[in-house]
């Protein structure tokens, strides 16, 4: 009878999900995959979630803002504010029509909760916080320049306990502000991984773009649905790390409702999503070494000749979230810090003499070419790579261009590491 007790007493407990569970392991029933999210299982996040659902992580979109109260996100943002000098609450989205809906779309592929078929994301239990910024065109007069609020964006965002920053935007220019040099070592020093994307060839990105550019972050290209290089949603140089699926990607939309993505915008937040699960499963692993685990257990690209430990067309390979987590790191891994510090000390000159603009800008669908009435020259406007994403369903499409704000001469080759 003492022993069907303790029987009885342990079922109870396993029964409500108590203190047996190993840390970021799920609380409640495995999460399942909504209709069209055909990666789940392709890349095998459905066995990941056995194991972690990214409990406890806070992932920071910084992006034209997340609306919280859309139903697949009830309750995912637990901070934000807006860099945008809008006014507004950061859970409002800011920009232009082609624009304002980007970063909801994003945090769904993070973070969506499944509700009404709506897609589950990638770590469905990491919680969300929003930094809004003005991707495009017809930003407020007074605002500061696009760059200036991304570097402000990503200081707030690790101050506010991300562990996780994703950023699916870019500036053509592969290059970056000084001020830059500062926010990213500080959030490399607060143990942030940074993700972006680097580019969608398909709109005229011809090298990986800035933030990707960045040492120590993890630049993101496009696969297609049979894991093959979707060449229209990347673009080539050694800033290219890892790829993720592109293409028929389900988001929420902010207007309500759902609708279907393509491009590296959303392979990125897959790729983040990956960090999460790491970091909620890991939570003794530094940022390096969640790098290191992703990077290192990456498979090869479908029908593509990867003769080289680091590929400047799909960086390390597909990333493997079932071996990331299981995977361990390196005895000696790459530091984010070093690499951006030995970088600055090797390339960053003197003050430029040319100045800071109004640089994000957008190419509308119906008037292309536009550009803002401070920044690009023709030159720049001409090397303008766009987000082109269908929106199915709703008759719109999502374009996110990331113009040239910093005019400078210097241009960056990303430190490739060797893992050891």
């Amino acid at each position: 009878m003492a022993k069907l007790r303790q029987i009885l007493c342990s079922v109870a407990i396993l029964a409500l999900g108590g203190s047996l569970l190993s840390p970021g392991a799920p609380a409640q029933a495995t999460p399942k995959a909504s209709p069209g999210q055909w990666f789940i299982e392709s890349y095998g996040i459905d066995k990941a979630w056995e194991s972690t659902t990214g409990k406890g992580v806070k992932v920071s979109i910084i992006d034209s803002g997340v609306k919280g109260d859309h139903e697949n996100l009830t309750g995912k943002v637990v901070g934000a504010k807006d860099f945008s000098g809008s006014n507004t609450d950061g859970q409002t989205p800011v920009g232009p029509k082609d624009t304002v809906r980007h970063g909801t779309a994003v945090a769904g592929v993070i973070a969506g909760n499944g509700s009404n078929l709506g897609p589950r994301g990638v770590a469905p239990d990491a919680e969300l916080l929003s930094a809004s910024m003005w991707l495009g065109s017809g930003g407020p007069s007074d605002a500061p320049s696009s760059r200036e609020q991304a570097a402000d964006a990503i200081k707030w965002s690790v101050d506010n306990g991300a562990k996780v920053i994703n950023m699916s935007l870019g500036w053509a220019d592969p290059a970056w502000p000084e001020q830059w040099d500062e926010a990213f070592a500080y959030a490399y020093k607060k143990d942030a991984v940074i993700i972006a994307c680097v580019g969608n060839a398909s709109q005229g990105a011809t090298r990986a773009w800035s933030p990707a550019t960045v040492p120590g972050v993890v630049g993101v290209g496009g696969l297609r649905k049979d894991g093959s290089l979707d060449s229209e949603s990347t673009a080539p140089g050694i800033a290219v790390d890892l790829m993720g699926p592109a293409q028929k990607i389900p988001v929420p939309y902010y207007e309500g409702g759902y609708a279907e993505a393509e491009g590296c915008s959303f392979a990125a937040p897959f790729v983040s999503g990956v960090a999460a699960l790491i970091r909620s499963k890991h939570p003794d692993y530094s940022a390096d070494q969640v790098v290191d685990v992703m990077t290192s257990t990456a498979k090869p690209v479908k029908d593509h000749d990867q003769k080289k430990p680091v590929d400047p067309i799909v960086g390390y390979g597909r990333i493997d979230p079932v071996a990331a987590l299981e995977g361990r790191p390196g005895k000696k891994v790459a530091s984010a810090k070093d690499e951006l510090a030995e970088w600055v000390r090797m390339h960053r000159r003197a003050q430029q003499s040319s100045k800071p603009g109004q640089d994000a800008i957008v190419d509308t669908a119906d008037k292309p070419g536009t550009t803002s009435d401070h920044q690009p020259t023709p030159h720049d406007r001409n090397e303008l790579p766009w987000f082109y994403v269908p929106l199915m369903g709703v008759g719109a499409t999502l374009i996110v261009v990331g113009a040239v704000a910093w005019q400078s001469q210097n241009r960056r080759r990303k430190n490739a590491t060797e893992k050891t």
